[in-house]
């Protein structure tokens, strides 16, 4: 990737972790490609989430499990799912 996108790629993250905050959900980024998510502070459920580009350069989401979740401009995507993640038993809300 190149070096200008490390700004794009922040601006995502960041975007992310406000939208889950938004959503109810403890964000936190802990570096310019990953944001640290929970469903609160008793939480068990937990998962950090990276942006960087596929196979084909597009920038993602991915799960820390190496499994892409959605583009990384549907970050409303991104927060349902990654809801639904942490939150299992509530459904993503």
């Amino acid at each position: 990737m190149a070096v200008k996108d490390q700004g794009d790629v922040y601006t995502l993250v960041t975007r992310l972790a406000e939208e889950c905050g938004k959503a109810g959900l403890a964000a936190t980024v802990i570096s310019p490609t990953r944001v640290h998510v929970n469903a609160g502070v008793h939480s068990r459920l937990a998962e950090t989430i990276r942006c960087h580009p596929d196979t084909d350069e597009r920038l993602m989401w991915w799960w820390s499990w190496g499994e892409p979740i959605c583009p990384a401009a549907r970050i409303d995507l991104a927060v349902r799912r990654i809801a639904h993640v942490v939150r299992p038993g509530e459904g993503g809300r």
